[in-house]
């Protein structure tokens, strides 16, 4: 990670440390129009629409624009996707005047703000507030059109003007036949003659609810243009979109974006971290939801309608609804400024990539011309040995995802290959297993979609590859003669039978099977843990407090994991109790804790050898201190209290938790598999699972 950066924007005069100073970037929305200017316009909106805006939403546009600026103004370093370099994630220190510091200010709001933004963009936050002393007009930021406004639109919706977002305005504006505020973030002026047409073209296919259109500039410097990945573009976005909505008196925004894209499993390191799109990742959407609610102080819904469509799905959507000319007029690459009047494509991203892809498998070619891209996803070669290295190792990982999807028969083995899809599920509405089941199903599609293209593409160009008269680095010739390693492959079920009954760990989740019925997936909640400690050694009785110890160690272990991993620039594949534990300020005393408990638990082993009673009740007690303190540190319990008390209360958690298991998630799917364990577990100091003759197999899945 760079080194700690402080971004003072207006008034501020906070207090630096020496070495931060020459570090240090000074940016303002108001005032002189010096280098440090930065201006932020909104266009297109109407006197109609015009009413006073609330502080904070004033506040939250502030802080918006500041951090799109300070991304785009601070490099990320070394962009070497072989290492991912540290240098790549950055820590932002930033000192904002707003007109409510009180508000920002409080930890809620300041933890809501760091937590979200560093996933979006995969760099560390850090916040300050003043006192904003210069209050100007909110007059400044519009552009007004005296044009009348029939009718009152119904919802606002974020429009990049992407396959995605053209899908999403098509479904509102011709489908369901809503009136739509489009609210637009006017990145370059390479796309505003596309922008038009695409205005245009929809303007055409409404009725009498023809779309607003909001257009969003923000005006900087040319020295600013440094970093062009902009991974916190989505909050300036929400951020607009939300005060365009309270102008209206609405309290929703909506992204479209199609899932696949949207859960950002990660294909290879190039697309790892930030250096993926995480614009509507669960996780992002939960973060501004929270946020939004608290700016308006009532429930704020942020919502992606498309989270279980592929982008085939949406591109079929737009060509049933009698749109598919917008299709050549979106715009997906995310290389701008490669953009040109000829090619508005680079063909080479990961967005472009997945665009073709998506066209072709909707059979929709000709309404994508292969013209508008700089390379043919396919079959022409690129510029450099840079990145021909780049784009072959992403391409081929792209196709070996969708090789390994196919081959996976359930959820569980998807959660097994994919741990990161765990991440997801508890930003998800419903119950998990119905998530995970759907999840699989989304990416057993996009699986089918990509397959079936490359299949048609070899079919196509079958002679060039066998001449080899294509050229050594386009991508199919890569793919053909490609001998990168593959992931391990997940052991079908057909080849390893499953016994009867299964209790055991699979990747992300548990799998689950009762009396030689279909297996079912656990999500794994604190209570299947104890379950499974339980079915482990039938018809003993084991202290609650050491199982659930025990698994606090384990889970202490994962934390620790995930945030070396974290702290690495890589993905998390955490348990999902540990999805939301946020800043743990001392990993070593966490590490401590977990060796602590360990050590304890050896103890009381030996104890129980010699007999020691007295000794086993000393360690339990300690032990219970331990435990109150890994659960206050991971996130998982409450504050600490004294041994007598906190003993009871993990005898009392201990049932809860397998009780909410068994209620939530077992009953719902097997029945007698719920009734047979509410009879067979007897709670108490010392749970046991009854031995009623059956043999459970608890040994984990392992891929081979």
């Amino acid at each position: 990670m760079q080194p700690e950066r402080y971004i003072i924007c207006g008034n501020a005069t906070p207090q630096l440390p020496a070495k931060a100073e020459s570090r240090a970037l000074r940016l303002h929305l108001y005032g002189a129009d010096d280098e440090c200017k930065v201006t932020l316009k909104i266009e297109d909106i109407r006197r109609q629409m015009f009413k006073e805006v609330p502080d904070r939403f004033r506040d939250l546009l502030d802080i918006a624009t500041y951090v799109y600026a300070a991304d785009q103004a601070v490099t990320r370093g070394n962009k070497n996707v072989e290492t991912f370099d540290s240098e790549w994630r950055r820590y932002f220190h930033f000192v904002i005047p707003v007109r409510e510091p009180d508000f920002w200010n409080s930890e809620e709001v300041t933890r809501c703000l760091r937590d979200t933004l560093g996933f979006l963009s995969d760099d560390k936050y850090d916040f300050e507030f003043a006192k904003l002393l210069h209050k100007s007009s909110f007059q400044m930021f519009l552009d007004f059109d005296d044009q009348e406004m029939f009718g009152t639109p119904e919802q606002v919706v974020m429009f990049s003007g992407g396959l995605d977002s053209v899908g999403g305005a098509v479904e509102e504006i011709v489908n369901q036949k809503r009136r739509l505020v489009l609210v637009n973030h006017r990145a370059t002026q390479k796309l505003d003659t596309r922008y038009r047409d695409i205005r245009e073209r929809l303007n055409g296919k409404a009725s009498i609810n023809t779309p607003y259109h909001v257009r969003v500039t923000v005006n900087k410097k040319k020295w600013m243009n440094k970093e062009p990945t902009q991974r916190s573009r989505s909050f300036l976005f929400v951020s607009l979109g939300a005060t365009i909505a309270n102008m209206l008196g609405m309290s929703s925004v909506r992204f479209y974006e199609n899932g696949v894209i949207s859960m950002n499993l990660p294909i290879c390191a190039q697309v790892v971290g930030g250096k993926a799109t995480r614009t509507t990742h669960p996780l992002v959407i939960q973060g501004f939801r929270q946020l939004l609610g608290l700016v308006a102080d009532q429930r704020f819904d942020v919502e992606n309608p498309f989270l279980w469509k592929t982008k085939c799905q949406v591109v079929d959507l737009i060509a049933k609804a009698g749109c598919d000319d917008l299709i050549g007029s979106s715009i997906s690459c995310t290389h701008t400024w490669e953009i040109t009047n000829e090619h508005s494509h680079c063909g080479t991203c990961s967005q472009c990539i997945d665009r073709r892809f998506a066209i072709i498998a909707a059979g929709l070619e000709l309404h994508d011309p292969i013209g508008q891209y700089k390379v043919d996803v396919f079959v022409e070669g690129r510029d450099s040995d840079t990145k021909v290295q780049e784009d072959k190792t992403m391409f081929a990982n792209y196709l070996e995802r969708a090789n390994q999807v196919a081959k996976l028969t359930s959820p569980i083995q998807f959660l097994a290959r994919y741990p990161e899809i765990a991440r997801v599920l508890r930003y998800l509405e419903g119950d998990p297993s119905s998530s995970a089941q759907k999840c699989y199903d989304l990416y057993t599609r996009h699986s089918k979609e990509v397959n079936a293209v490359i299949d048609k593409m070899f079919s196509a160009h079958g002679p060039a590859i066998r001449q080899r008269t294509l050229p050594a680095d386009a991508m199919l010739r890569i793919v053909y003669e490609s001998n990168l390693p593959s992931s391990a492959p997940v052991i079908p079920a057909a080849q390893v039978p499953m016994p009867d009954n299964v209790f055991r760990r699979a990747g992300g989740a548990w799998q689950v099977r009762f009396n030689g019925k279909k297996a079912l997936t656990v999500l794994p909640w604190a209570g299947a843990s104890y379950i499974h400690a339980l079915l482990n050694c039938p018809g003993e009785a084991r202290p609650a407090v050491e199982i659930v110890c025990s698994t606090a160690v384990d889970y202490c272990g994962q934390a620790i994991s995930d945030h070396e991993a974290i702290e690495a620039g890589l993905h998390s594949s955490s348990d999902p109790l540990f999805a939301g534990l946020g800043k743990i300020s001392d990993w070593e005393a966490v590490k401590a804790y977990r060796t602590e408990a360990v050590e304890l638990l050896a103890a009381i082993e030996d104890a129980r050898v010699d007999n020691n009673n007295v000794l086993v009740q000393q360690y339990e007690n300690d032990m219970a201190k331990v435990v109150a303190k890994i659960n206050e540190a991971v996130g998982i319990g409450g504050r600490l209290k004294d041994a007598v008390d906190k003993r009871k209360n993990i005898r009392d958690g201990f049932r809860n938790n397998v009780k909410r298991v068994i209620e939530k998630q077992i009953t719902v799917t097997d029945p007698e598999l719920a009734a047979h364990l509410e009879s067979a577990i007897k709670f108490g100091n010392t749970p046991r699972y009854e031995d009623q003759g059956i043999r459970w197999e608890t040994q984990p899945v392992r891929n081979g």
